[in-house]
């Protein structure tokens, strides 16, 4: 044995050498400095070719500036795919086209038919990118204009079509650090790799009309090793959605409100030829203010896979329209442009489920929204969020729905103390959840008064 160590310990420094890994990236002495045309055009001229000749210049061992204070005008998608090891240093404001019509052009051209493939308006790929914005809560922000969007919005209809996604952060070992974005067009940021922290974040999506924000996604989230961390947000979907292929995912101390869906996993399964995957989840010490859920899982019938180890605690629930809803019957009122992958939305085969797995709510406290609950959302009769729930009364704390009675097993509940606004008792809705398989549920599995083991 004492022989061997020494050996393996040869072997992993000869790998290491060989592919060229290093545990520190080399230092980042190159500056590009961002200049902006924004204050001697009265706003109007166009710094996106000034923003890709720095991100060109800058692509390696760099650091990338925008002004303290200063403002720029980004009218054209930006598209930087090959960066290595860059800080990008947001200390000024970015601001997308108000032109409605043309945004709408170029998001066509792109053909994009599912929510992975659409145009993002800046996307950054590569190793080690770090996104640094300041503490000043007047600057680092990126401003969509999206109330225009919202308030273009037909009635009943489910958003404005032909939308822009905001930032596709994909790289690994780095942090995205005091991002605001102000009144979003619809999706925020999807974060894809390893290792990435997303610290102090603020999301706007507050909408100062009558119109609602469709689709104001905060993190969408593909990898691994992922922590978000102190922020707040205030949107109309998902404050978070983690998505298949994701693993090792915490989401903390933060608010969201406004009209939010909560912390989501999902949704999973659409494509019923693709096996998803998501597994070590974790949603602790969040307050959630006027959402329609807290804690949701989403999975399509018919679609596949496995969803483990995941956890909601700690979680302050005000207003809430639902603070714990388990579906493996989604669906999406919505455009292919928001759908998450391709397969069918209507007529799917029940002949198949993704299986979850080693389910947490612990300590969750707070009020149910019995008054007026839900949200702008509904365009459908049965509601969206209604649907399959024929006899909602809005005072129901738990609402699970397991599609067959094995696709649910080892879910725990414990310290559930949430109550309906109208001080009836709480209540919850449970198909499949069987005793057999679920021994410490922490209630009974039927439709009626909650009533902790």
């Amino acid at each position: 044995m004492v022989a061997i160590i020494p050996l393996l310990s040869f072997l992993v420094l000869a790998i290491k050498f060989v592919s060229g890994a290093s545990p520190h990236p080399p230092p980042r002495s190159k500056t590009c400095v961002v200049p902006s045309k924004y204050l001697a055009s009265n706003g109007t001229a166009d710094d996106s070719p000034a923003i890709v000749s720095a991100l060109a210049k800058c692509s390696k061992d760099a650091v990338i500036t925008f002004c303290e204070g200063v403002n720029y005008n980004i009218f054209n998608p930006i598209s930087a795919k090959n960066l290595s090891n860059v800080e990008i240093r947001m200390r000024g404001n970015l601001h997308l086209p108000q032109n409605i019509t043309a945004v709408q052009k170029l998001v066509n051209i792109s053909n994009a038919l599912t929510y992975l493939t659409t145009l993002y308006w800046i996307a950054v790929a590569g190793p080690s990118i770090d996104y640094v914005s300041t503490d000043n809560v007047t600057n680092g922000w990126i401003d969509s204009y999206g109330q225009a969007w919202w308030d273009l919005n037909p009635v009943n209809g489910t958003g404005t079509l032909l939308r822009p996604h905001l930032l596709s952060f994909n790289t690994t070992n780095v942090s995205l650090r005091h991002f605001k974005s102000r009144k979003p067009i619809a999706w925020n940021v999807q974060l894809i790799g390893n290792n990435i922290t997303v610290s102090d974040a603020i999301i706007d999506a507050y909408s100062t009309t009558a119109s609602f924000p469709f689709n104001t996604d905060s993190f969408d989230v593909t990898g691994t090793n992922i922590k978000i961390t102190n922020s707040v947000i205030f949107n109309g979907d998902d404050s978070i959605a983690v998505q298949s292929g994701s693993h090792n995912v915490l989401f903390e101390k933060a608010t969201i409100g406004y009209q939010t869906h909560g912390m989501s996993i999902g949704s999973l399964g659409q494509n019923q030829a693709s096996f998803a995957n998501v597994s070590n989840i974790t949603f602790n010490d969040v307050a959630v203010i006027n959402g329609v859920y807290a804690a949701r899982f989403k999975s399509w019938i018919g679609g596949q896979g496995l969803a483990k180890n995941i956890t909601w605690s700690n979680i302050r629930s005000y207003n809430v329209s639902f603070p714990i809803f388990v579906t493996q019957t989604y669906f999406n009122q919505g455009s292919s442009q928001t759908q998450l992958e391709t397969g069918g939305v209507v007529g799917r085969p029940n002949n198949s489920t993704v299986i979850m797995k080693d389910f947490i709510w612990v300590n969750f406290t707070g009020t149910i929204n019995t008054f007026s609950p839900g949200d702008g959302s509904c365009v459908t009769d049965p509601c969206w969020y209604n649907a399959g729930l024929p006899d909602l009364k809005h005072t129901e704390a738990i609402i699970v729905e397991c599609n067959t009675n094995s696709s649910c097993s080892n879910f725990v509940t414990k310290n559930i103390e949430l109550f309906p606004q109208d001080m009836e008792a709480p209540t919850v809705v449970c198909f499949n959840a069987t005793a057999a398989l679920n021994p410490k549920l922490g209630f009974d599995c039927r439709n009626g008064t909650f009533i902790p083991a």
